[in-house]
């Protein structure tokens, strides 16, 4: 700070030196002005609300002290002003809200000072012709060192955050086993690390950009979503993994997973809705840990490749659709058995697809019939005969559904097995 410091002398002196041993005149009234004129100070919590009273007493007490004793503060000292604007970053205050309390200040020490000179002219004389160029010099010293280490302090955290997330990724994906390390890492970013969260895989038209670049991609889709669920970007988490932008929700805690589900459907809805260049999303099931939200990316990767395999090509495919054709391949006894149930009608290819074409009308024998041309009483031979081979019942629910999910393998099978044509 090189301006030119001049010293006070006479009444002015004596008043700058009272107001410099006891400024609480001038914090209250600063700090008044503050809290009822800036919605950002207004919602800080007690504890910071004592810091920024410190930090608003310390800058008087400055400015006080240089016309006293006539000089320029020393670094030390500055150095305590730029670290209460590194403070500011982390307590959430913008920086427009931390330059506006410079100026409050600034402007409640100008009027407690010609307050306490009263009307006496050589006071008034050096006020306005020394001090208050110096004052408006003073303050924007001070708002410069705040607000470059305000940025800095910025600049600092972002770069600490994208450490801290790509060792949150690291864990999910390579470490899950590893739940110290989760939770550390969570709570270090702002996250609650119990709290259960689903994965949404997006399949984007990203642009031909530099790898430089992606990341600026990532955060641009993140925000718009963030914007349309109405949820901080903060609180989102995402990467790109295995070709897609994949981001995990944070859920509401004690819901169940079919209530989430039915949410981030409609969640989903509105993104396809209000975001471009996503072509489909997938949706994994909820659930909390480091392998939970593992588990969840790779529901979703799996709802869109199944939803793909069969031929539904939907744009927004949830892991619940397909969770009991994914729960039978899980299980070598459970997939043989399905299998038999199939290679039993495999010698009549009629019964077959009668049978497909029966689930895919949702069981309703009129609409089936008319799809494949035949008559009723054809329809019903049909799948009494199938009935007859299974010794299944089409009436019982348990058998409808093992057929369902017994149908819909094999036509996945029969997609994988048959190239497609270029």
């Amino acid at each position: 700070m090189d301006h030119f410091v001049p010293q006070a002398s006479g009444r002015l002196a004596d008043v700058a030196i009272a107001l410099a041993r006891h400024p609480q005149a001038i914090v209250e009234r600063a700090s008044h002005a503050l809290l009822h004129g800036d919605p950002a100070y207004a919602a800080l919590p007690a504890s910071i609300r004592a810091d920024v009273r410190d930090a608003v007493e310390f800058a008087a007490r400055l400015w006080l002290t240089a016309i006293v004793d006539g000089r320029a503060p020393s670094d030390e000292e500055l150095l305590t002003v730029a670290e209460s604007g590194r403070r500011r970053v982390h307590q959430g205050v913008p920086l427009s809200s931390l330059l506006h309390a410079v100026r409050l200040g600034s402007r409640e020490l100008w009027h407690a000072l010609l307050e306490q000179c009263g009307t006496g002219p050589e006071s008034r004389e050096q006020l306005l012709r020394l001090f208050s160029p110096f004052l408006l010099d003073f303050f924007d010293a001070l708002s410069q060192r705040l607000a470059s280490a305000y940025v800095d302090e910025q600049y600092q955290r972002a770069r600490w955050r994208d450490a801290l997330r790509y060792e949150l990724l690291s864990i999910i994906f390579s470490f899950s086993d590893d739940a110290a390390a989760f939770r550390r890492t969570t709570e270090a970013l702002g996250l609650d690390p119990e709290t259960p969260r689903v994965a949404l895989a997006l399949e984007v038209d990203l642009p031909e950009v530099l790898p430089s670049r992606m990341e600026g991609e990532l955060d641009r889709i993140v925000l718009s979503v963030s914007r349309c669920l109405k949820v901080s970007a903060g609180d989102l988490v995402r990467t790109f993994h295995r070709g897609h932008v994949v981001i995990w929700l944070p859920t509401v805690r004690g819901d169940s997973v079919l209530a989430t589900d039915t949410f981030m459907r409609a969640y989903a809805r509105e993104v396809m809705d209000s975001t471009r260049d996503v072509r489909a999303i997938g949706i994994g099931l909820m659930n909390a840990g480091a392998a939970g939200w593992a588990a969840s990316v790779n529901e979703a990767l799996r709802a869109l490749e199944s939803s793909r395999l069969a031929g539904a090509g939907a744009p927004i495919s949830s892991y619940s659709d397909f969770v009991l054709e994914e729960s039978a391949l899980r299980s070598d006894n459970a997939l043989r058995y399905l299998e038999a149930l199939i290679d039993r009608l495999s010698h009549e290819q009629e019964l077959l697809q009668t049978l497909s074409a029966f689930f895919e009308h949702g069981q309703h024998r009129k609409q089936t019939s008319e799809h494949l041309g035949i008559h009723p009483n054809t329809l019903n031979y049909r799948l009494g005969r199938i009935e007859e081979i299974l010794w299944a019942d089409l009436s019982d629910m348990n058998w409808l559904a093992r057929l369902h999910v017994a149908i819909q393998l094999r036509q996945v099978s029969d997609r994988t097995a048959t190239p497609e044509r270029p």
